[in-house]
């Protein structure tokens, strides 16, 4: 980026990397704080707010027309207070200001720029302002001279204007969270309604879901959901769509070829052209429904893909410590996607005598298919070795020579910035997540890597007084952890105690479970997204929307569903689990499309109906059991793996622990619906018992 300014301005002192790319400025920033909410109030100046994160690219466009401009920074810095703020460090204060955003009927986005009283009253604004009149929108410079001059002529009506949104957003936001709930659960036949949703927006032609006009999201959590949808109800329908969603984003242009990873979604619905940045919530959750996809069926390579999401996260994305980075983004030297893509010159020079065969594979052309390049993805519905059955072991040869040259040349240009920041919520999802894949495929090597991102997590973001924090960057840990950094922290604790690691992550997800009842528990039963710790907002919003990432009340919800399945004080969390489900009744049994989460949460309490109880004498004994149960799909059990030595530790926590012996080497405890089968150390016998 260029730097017009030589003094660094007040964002230099902070760790988000995205606050640090305006350091230098012309304009003088403030960071969120009490030092620019005073200053707005003393000259009575009105706050400009400006909301983004490191890796979007029209945050990054106007850094370059407005931010840096001179011109711009001067009527700024004389008429306003300026607010910068990461979203992604401060999701509590985004989410405030995009509601507003919605509630002025704007359509909402990144960069998220709103004018806002001294008081921090959202009175009017906008994302991307452009530096010139065009796209339809005014310039940004015309806005500044029009606010400025209302706000000092026209106050009192501004401040009216903006006390009514203010009281709408907190009504909105804060919802019936205030309120003891009377709502009753929803139905089951919530699973057959979102089934059919889902069913009305895929697209047969190319997979996935029309729910956007234009752009294709990647539909990870609601592939989770139709996977425990297919399980109970056996419609095949539910597993088809999810295996060639799975097929057509990893042969698309929004998965990388090349290094591996996910973009962030396609500006297209044939997966073809990416937005690149490649953010960590993505793949961890997509690499979670191909490790349960893999149990499923074995019809596509589900086992092999999850790996290459694996191999490009450890790769490009951890840090020695164990941390996983947060993003990295779309745009290199300035443009977007240009690390990624390739001229057909350049992909013949690298790949040699393969590259006839392998332009076929990659749907290389001298035209290009992004701004006279080329986007490498293999067709869909059917890829080039599909129609080619029977040469597939020469393509599949060809195409990993030629993965690792292309990889080489392209580590030789510049990179896209990465965000290194490491945040709780996003991380836990990620050890969660390669937990499955290390039981699914038997891979001890991608459990002892969760566990090491984990004690990363528990070193670096646990203050000392036992707070979670969510983020944690060059060598500083800040911000109060919100229920879904809670959230998250707890689910991979659950998988790990589940996939045998050791009582200890059961104990802390217990622990942590009962500070997130204590900080983020609303009258209502369901959760807020900051703690009664926090900044005093406009509002304490309650949130249950899967938007990119599971809602923290669809997380904490689902295990509280899987404690109480353990054992773990059974009847309360239970309980607590339904209140969440009854305040969001309305939204599970008729929008489960953006509540898929939640969706699969209720799933879980209404079927979860097994508990599977595999005690050994130690770490090596009764592998072919815990192969058999680890290597299924089970979204109906809760299954706990223990070593002999432990079984007092867990049976203090949990009576489904008492009494229960490895025998001569290790034995299998499973019950069903209230009513146990006989215990057994045989392979057969168990999977008799856990049926097919």
């Amino acid at each position: 980026m260029q730097h017009h300014s030589q003094n660094p301005n007040r964002l230099i002192r902070e760790k988000s990397p995205y606050l640090q790319q305006h350091a230098y400025n012309p304009v003088d920033w403030f960071p969120w704080g009490d030092e620019a909410f005073a200053k707005a109030r003393s000259e009575d100046k009105l706050i400009f707010l400006s909301i983004g994160y490191a890796t979007c690219h029209w945050c990054h466009v106007m850094e370059r027309e407005s931010f840096e401009n001179q011109t711009i920074a001067d009527v700024l810095d004389a008429n306003f207070v300026s607010i910068k703020v990461d979203r992604e460090e401060r999701p509590d204060i985004d989410r405030i200001y995009m509601d507003a955003l919605h509630a002025m009927d704007q359509p909402g986005g990144w960069p998220l720029n709103l004018f806002l009283t001294p008081e921090g009253k959202p009175i009017t604004g906008g994302t991307y302002f452009p530096p010139e009149p065009k796209y339809g929108r005014k310039s940004f410079l015309e806005v500044l001279n029009i606010l400025d001059r209302v706000w000092k002529e026209k106050k009192e009506e501004l401040l009216q204007a903006s006390a009514e949104l203010t009281r709408y957003l907190k009504e909105s936001g804060e919802g019936k969270a205030g309120e003891t709930a009377e709502t009753s659960l929803p139905g089951t036949e919530s699973f057959d309604s979102a089934f059919l949703l889902y069913e009305g927006y895929y697209d047969p032609q190319f997979a996935g879901f029309k729910t956007n006009s234009v752009n294709k999201f990647p539909p990870s959590m609601g592939l989770s959901f139709l996977l425990r949808y297919f399980h109970s109800s056996g419609n095949p329908r539910a597993l088809e769509m999810t295996e060639r969603t799975l097929l057509a984003m990893k042969r698309g242009g929004i998965y990388d070829q090349i290094g591996g990873g996910l973009c962030r979604y396609s500006t297209d619905h044939r997966w073809a052209v990416p937005h690149f940045e490649k953010m960590l919530y993505d793949n961890s959750l997509f690499m979670e429904v191909l490790a349960e996809c893999s149990q499923v069926s074995k019809r596509i390579p589900a086992r092999e893909f999850a790996m290459d999401v694996i191999e490009y996260l450890h790769r490009d994305m951890r840090t020695d410590a164990g941390g996983i980075c947060s993003a990295e983004d779309a745009d290199s030297e300035g443009e977007e996607g240009l690390f990624y893509v390739w001229s057909s010159e350049e992909f013949r020079e690298v790949c040699g005598e393969d590259s006839s065969l392998l332009e076929k594979v990659w749907n290389v052309t001298d035209a290009g298919n992004f701004e006279g390049n080329n986007i490498l993805h293999e067709g869909f519905p059917l890829s080039f070795a599909e129609q080619h059955e029977g040469e597939d072991e020469t393509i599949a040869a060809a195409a990993k020579r030629a993965r690792k040259k292309l990889l080489e040349r392209r580590n030789g240009r510049i990179r896209p910035f990465r965000d290194d920041k490491i945040l709780a919520s996003w991380n836990g999802l990620y050890v969660k997540a390669l937990v499955k894949a290390g039981t699914a495929f038997q891979n001890e090597g991608l459990l002892v890597s969760a566990e090491e991102t984990y004690s990363f997590l528990t070193e670096r973001l646990i203050d000392s007084g036992g707070r979670i924090l969510r983020r944690y960057r060059d060598g500083e840990s800040g911000i109060l952890g919100y229920s879904n950094d809670y959230a998250e922290m707890i689910a991979a604790s659950i998988a790990l105690f589940e996939a045998g690691r050791g009582v200890r992550f059961l104990k802390n997800a217990v622990s942590w479970m009962e500070d997130a009842i204590r900080l983020f528990r609303s009258a209502s039963g369901a959760f807020y997204d900051t703690g009664t710790d926090a900044e005093a907002l406009l509002r304490r919003s309650v949130d249950g929307y899967d938007g990119v990432e599971p809602s923290g009340n669809s997380s904490i919800a689902n295990s509280l569903v899987r404690l109480s399945a353990l054992g773990v004080d059974s009847d309360r969390y239970r309980s607590m689990a339904e209140a969440v489900f009854a305040y969001f009744s309305k939204e599970i049994s008729s929008q489960g499309l953006s509540f898929p989460y939640m969706l699969s949460a209720f799933w879980s309490y209404e079927n979860l109906v097994k508990e599977i109880v595999l005690v050994r004498k130690d770490k090596s004994s009764g592998k072919e059991l815990v192969a058999a149960v680890q290597t299924r799909f089970l979204p109906n059990a809760v299954v706990a793996i223990l070593d002999e030595a432990e079984l007092a530790a867990a049976a203090a926590l949990s009576d489904l622990f008492a009494g229960r012996t490895a025998g001569t080497s290790a034995t299998v405890y499973v019950c069903e619906n209230f009513s146990c089968k006989l215990p057994t150390d045989s392979v057969s016998e168990l999977e008799k018992q856990l049926g097919s």
